[in-house]
Order: C-alpha cells, then sequence, then structure tokens
C-alpha cells in the first residue's frame, strides 16, 4: 500500500522555476495591481540563480509554499514609495498614507497574487499548500532565503519603480551537508 502512495506521489507533476512559472506570476501581479489599484505594471525577464540571494525592499509580503518533498519561499518585495503612489487608488487621494496601511495593503495584494498563481498551477494539476502570508517591513530590510535552492526573480517595474516577485524551491528530501 505504502508503494502505491508513493507512486501516486510521484506521479503528480511538479512545480518547476521555468518560463511558465514565470508568466504566471507576471499576468497574476498584472491582474492584481490592475485590479485592485487600477495602475499597470511592466513584468521584465525573470532571472534565475542558486543559493543565497538577498532582496532589498521596504515592505515584503512573503508566503512560504510546500509541494510533496519540495518546500519553497514566495516573496512580494516593494518600497514604501510604491505603496505610497498606489495606495491612494484606493483609500482615496486626500488620505495621507501611513505605514500601517503600507503593511496591510502588501498583506492583502500578496494573499491576491499568491492565489491566483496557486489556482493557475491548480489548472495545470500542480497541487501546492501555502501559508498565511507574513509582511516584512523596515526601510532598506534584507529578505534571505535560509536553504540552497533555485530561485527566480521576477522584476516590475510601476512609473519608473522596481518591485520585485522571488520563488525559491528546495527539494527537502535531498540531503545535505
Amino acid at each position: 500500500m505504502e508503494n502505491r502512495v508513493d507512486a501516486a506521489k510521484s506521479a503528480q507533476p511538479h512545480l518547476m522555476l521555468d518560463e511558465t512559472l514565470a508568466q504566471d506570476i507576471s499576468n497574476a501581479v498584472c491582474k492584481a495591481m490592475h485590479e485592485t489599484f487600477a495602475v499597470d505594471v511592466v513584468p521584465s525577464n525573470h532571472e534565475m540563480g542558486e543559493g543565497m540571494v538577498s532582496l532589498v525592499g521596504d515592505v515584503s509580503g512573503v508566503i512560504g509554499v510546500v509541494q510533496s518533498h519540495l518546500e519553497g519561499t514566495l516573496a512580494l518585495c516593494l518600497t514604501f514609495e510604491t505603496m505610497r503612489d498606489i495606495l491612494p487608488q484606493v483609500v482615496g487621494k486626500s488620505v495621507s498614507i501611513t505605514h500601517e496601511m503600507a503593511v496591510d495593503a502588501v498583506g492583502e495584494i500578496t494573499n491576491m497574487i499568491f492565489g491566483q498563481i496557486k489556482a493557475n498551477l491548480g489548472q495545470r494539476g500542480l497541487q501546492i499548500k501555502h501559508g498565511i502570508p507574513c509582511v516584512v517591513t523596515g526601510k532598506g530590510h534584507f529578505v534571505s532565503q535560509f536553504h540552497r535552492g533555485r530561485y527566480m526573480i521576477v522584476p516590475f517595474h510601476l512609473d519608473g519603480q522596481l518591485f520585485q516577485v522571488y520563488v525559491a524551491l528546495h527539494d527537502a528530501s535531498a540531503k545535505t551537508h
């Protein structure tokens, strides 16, 4: 019985850092930013790498993901300036944007973006589980992943401002020494 369960797990498609995932990310970010803030963002070519990377931002939404033996991190990293520029579309131009408002908005938009990505993956037969997003803040903070797996960064531009979506995956069944 155990072998059949293992065989069924291995028959499921695995999440991969590839062009299709980069396109899913681009589509989800563009849709969420347009529908939520009425802004159009422009995705750039994704970057791939391996090992540790530090992303700089002022406000970052972070979600952990798991699929069978894969563990990963998804992060949306923005500057406070970007949030200050787009939030008035939702709360009104006369409202002064506070740090707390930016934090709440990043948590919400992170949840929306990664919910859309998860739905797109599900349509392709990729079942993943993800945690509740947490938001990390602080001027010039760094978001560092601790595992040494592969990563992909998808950059976006909004009126000359850069923000990034970062995805790192690690095969948890692989032995590390």
